[in-house]
Parts: structure tokens; C-alpha cells; sequence
């Protein structure tokens, strides 16, 4: 009779987690996963083909972590500056996770940008924008929101609640003017003194 193993697939995503939050994704490996559950490597190769499939088990785990800190995002108005704050603090308080799910080679910013998006239609509710207005203050807000949140994961200090709160405020807040007011800004371009 085989012997039953004694780690369940959840047990290793775990202990990958552990890895990614502690050193980085890059740190994960099958013999640091080994390490973290106090066994060799191979208990990892029972309950998975391959490494690859082990990493993204990790992932994907990764990414429910993050879904959960978005849940009930849009219940608040406007849901967009509800959003920019979790996903600064989700920054600030699981920098390896950030950086893995939205700043890292395999990166699938699409997670977070479809959070974005329902908050914005929110949004294009609530001030009585048109689709093309929802866009462009999409197209503005969305890189304020993520820049704030990369430049907290080396630097957390730098930005806290309150600036990161009147910084979306006051973003916002330019961009519907400009968007109500119906004229084009100048697209400024440096010139040589």
C-alpha cells in the first residue's frame, strides 16, 4: 500500500507563500519549499508535475490574497479612491506579494486593472460621465494609483494614509475639472533653453 503523503498541495502553496513574503519570489524553489516544510524536495513532485506548476499554484494563491483584500471595493464612493488605498496598503504590507503579482517578468497587472475598471464604472454612474470620460480619467488615475503603490513598496514611509489619500484626491479632483470644463490641455513639450 502506498504511503499516504504528508503534505496536501495547499500545505506547499502555503509554505511558498511564506518564501515569497519573507525573500521574494525568485527565493521559491523545490528545495527552500522542502526546507520550509522540514522535508526534502520531493514531497512537492507527488502532488505536482513540475515546478512551473507548483509556481503557479503560488501564484494564483497570491492572487486570491489580493482579491480578498479588494472584496466589497465598489460598496464605497467613490470606489476608485477606496481601490487606490488597498492597493497602496497591500503595497506597504505585502511588498514581496506586490511585486511578484503586479512588478515582476511574469506580472499580470490585468487583476487589478479589472478592479480598477469597475470602480470607474462606478465612477462614470455617479458624476454622469460619458464612456469616453470614464476612459480618459481611467487612463489618468489608473498609473497615479499603481505609481503610488510601486514607489511604497522600497519606500512605505514616504507615503502615508493621509498623502496617499489627498494625492488620488487631488488627481482626481484635476481631472474631473478638466474633463467638466470640455477643453483640451496643451500637450507640453520640453524645449532646449
Amino acid at each position: 500500500m502506498p504511503r499516504q503523503p504528508r503534505f496536501s498541495k495547499e500545505d506547499i502553496v502555503e509554505a511558498g507563500l511564506r518564501i515569497v513574503r519573507t525573500s521574494g519570489f525568485d527565493a521559491v524553489s523545490a528545495r527552500a519549499l522542502g526546507k520550509e516544510l522540514g522535508t526534502s524536495s520531493s514531497p512537492m513532485f507527488t502532488m505536482f508535475q513540475d515546478m512551473n506548476e507548483v509556481m503557479e499554484a503560488i501564484r494564483s494563491a497570491a492572487e486570491k490574497t489580493f482579491m480578498a483584500r479588494m472584496d466589497g471595493v465598489t460598496d464605497y464612493y467613490p470606489a476608485f479612491k477606496e481601490f487606490g488605498l488597498r492597493l497602496v496598503a497591500f503595497a506597504k504590507e505585502e511588498s514581496n506579494l506586490f511585486q511578484m503579482l503586479f512588478l515582476g517578468k511574469e506580472s499580470r497587472p490585468e487583476i487589478a486593472e479589472d478592479i480598477a475598471k469597475k470602480c470607474l464604472s462606478q465612477v462614470k454612474q455617479g458624476y454622469n460621465l460619458t464612456k469616453e470620460q470614464a476612459e480618459m480619467l481611467f487612463r489618468q488615475m489608473w498609473p497615479v494609483a499603481c505609481g503610488i503603490a510601486a514607489l511604497c513598496v522600497k519606500h512605505p514611509e514616504d507615503f502615508p494614509e493621509e498623502t496617499v489619500s489627498s494625492t488620488l484626491s487631488y488627481h482626481f479632483s484635476g481631472i474631473m475639472s478638466i474633463i467638466r470644463s470640455g477643453k483640451e490641455i496643451e500637450d507640453i513639450q520640453p524645449k532646449k533653453r
